[in-house]
């Protein structure tokens, strides 16, 4: 007889006698089929980021779309993400549908919509796809990082984030250089950006399928929810559990940085432009991207292996040096790529290749890590959920929109200028656009830098309130009813089969 094997809420594999295994043994990171599958998760989110960029051009000459309507298209989109993620998470933590399932219909749903886009010619249709595209999409990073915090201990958790996370920018990667070329050609008679949102569609939607049908249900602690939040109190204690993550200081820094640490990411996709602007050829400007957002994959790698380390090293102190080190990097490097005009390739090459490997480390290595620390396990999914919608919130109203409003209102950038320049507009456009970059880059990492220092206060003491908590649970588990249900609980089945 076969065997089960589930994965606890403290990073324990168990197995039963039957397949001759010892009853539990230690394990510190998820099944590797499990981190297989959240993979392929997280190349669908970076996919659909990297996929209407890479389209942009073609969507302008076909259907005749200005860049104010693309600009709304993904605004829309980003808006709508933002408002859903707490949805999810808050059906995620109360348990109303398996995870997998959540994840299953995110993907399936999203891949649907990528697809129906394809075959959509009216701007407004193409709004409410992506409106409904971005609610779709919502559910996949707090679902995710979720269960990861709940399949691996303290100490490996930004190592597998790191792993998530490179698959996002691979799949950022891999529309960029599949959907780019394809769009402006014919595939089997249709217009090939058409041919590429059904290709990428088509992958997200395989892929719900396949999670339903393998992914095994995550095995969690009992809920320690009251009976009475089930049914009329659900919405008032869900606004009671955001009132319970606004009074952690530690959630507060992670905020404040968040709202400022997404406006030069952001600010970045402007770096391809100021390439060219500076004299670069396209072919360089776009090697300096590609090069870049490898340094970045990998960057979020070693941020992951850095991050546990140090905390390995330094519980309370660890993570948050780790976060200094990674902002006291980027700046730097922001501010010599964006005021030096007129470079040479391999001056860019150099500093966005160390950016990009250590200005990458503070989400799976920092944040995602202490955020799951700082809550008890059935509001792990909720609480990165809150987090990413506030974060996105302010990025999709005011990354791009700063530089373009501080180059052109501010500093003088004339775009016609930059289209037909000569030597001195040439100099002055450049001297503008970097000037707009430098400080959307330089003084909002100079607060998350502010935040990150603060946090070496704030996450020592929501560390001391969790461990008085987990005490108490403790001592609750000994008593004589609790032991009573545990043996009564050891005769269930450990987890959900696919």
């Amino acid at each position: 007889m076969t065997g089960h094997l589930s994965v606890d809420t403290r990073g324990h594999a168990s197995g039963s006698e039957s397949d001759g295994g010892p009853e539990a043994l230690q394990k510190t990171t998820p099944p590797t089929g499990l981190v297989f599958q959240l993979c392929c998760i997280a190349a669908i989110e970076g996919a659909d980021m990297g996929l209407l960029p890479a389209v942009t051009y073609a969507l302008r000459r076909d259907l005749h779309l200005h860049l104010t309507e693309l600009s709304i298209l993904s605004l829309s989109q980003a808006v709508c993400e933002a408002s859903a993620a707490p949805l999810w998470g808050i059906l995620a933590d109360r348990r109303v549908i398996q995870r997998k399932s959540l994840l299953s219909i995110g993907a399936t749903s999203q891949g649907l919509c990528t697809i129906l886009l394809s075959n959509t010619d009216i701007f407004e249709r193409m709004i409410i796809l992506r409106c409904i595209n971005g609610a779709m999409l919502a559910s996949l990073k707090p679902l995710c990082v979720g269960i990861v915090a709940d399949t691996t201990t303290e100490s490996s958790r930004g190592k597998v984030y790191g792993y998530l996370q490179l698959c996002v920018t691979l799949g950022m990667m891999a529309a960029a250089s599949i959907a780019t070329p394809m769009s402006t050609t014919l595939v089997l008679g249709v217009h090939g950006w058409r041919a590429a949102f059904v290709m990428f569609g088509g992958f997200a939607t395989l892929t719900g399928c396949l999670i339903h049908t393998f992914m095994p249900e995550v095995r969690r602690e009992p809920c320690q929810m009251p009976e009475s939040d089930n049914h009329r109190c659900a919405v008032g204690a869900e606004l009671r559990k955001l009132s319970s993550y606004c009074v952690k200081p530690t959630f507060l820094c992670l905020v404040a940085q968040g709202l400022f640490g997404s406006i030069p990411w952001n600010a970045l996709t402007y770096s391809t432009f100021y390439f060219q602007v500076n004299g670069l050829s396209d072919t360089s400007a776009a090697a300096l991207t590609t090069i870049f957002q490898l340094s970045c994959a990998f960057g979020n790698l070693i941020g992951g292996f850095v991050g546990d380390a140090m905390a390995g090293r330094c519980r309370n102190h660890g993570r948050p040096f780790a976060a200094n080190i990674s902002v006291s990097s980027g700046i730097p490097c922001a501010f010599l790529i964006y005021t030096a005009n007129h470079q040479s390739f391999w001056y860019y090459a150099t500093l966005l290749v160390f950016m990009g490997l250590t200005a990458t480390w503070c989400a799976v290595g920092v944040n995602w890590p202490i955020l799951s620390e700082i809550v008890d396990p059935e509001s792990r999914s909720g609480i990165m959920a809150w987090e990413s919608a506030m974060e996105g919130a302010i990025a999709a109203c005011l990354g791009n929109a700063a530089v373009g409003f501080l180059a052109q209102k501010v500093f003088n950038f004339n775009l016609e200028d930059a289209q037909h320049s000569s030597p001195v507009t040439g100099d002055h456009n450049a001297e503008a656009l970097g000037k707009a970059l430098a400080l959307t880059t330089v003084l909002p990492w100079s607060v998350c830098f502010l935040c990150y220092t603060f946090l070496h206060w704030a996450f020592p003491h929501d560390r001391r309130i969790m461990d008085q908590k987990a005490a108490t649970r403790v001592v609750h588990a000994n008593s004589p009813t609790a032991l009573k249900l545990g043996v009564e609980a050891e005769d269930d089945e450990p987890f959900d089969s696919p």
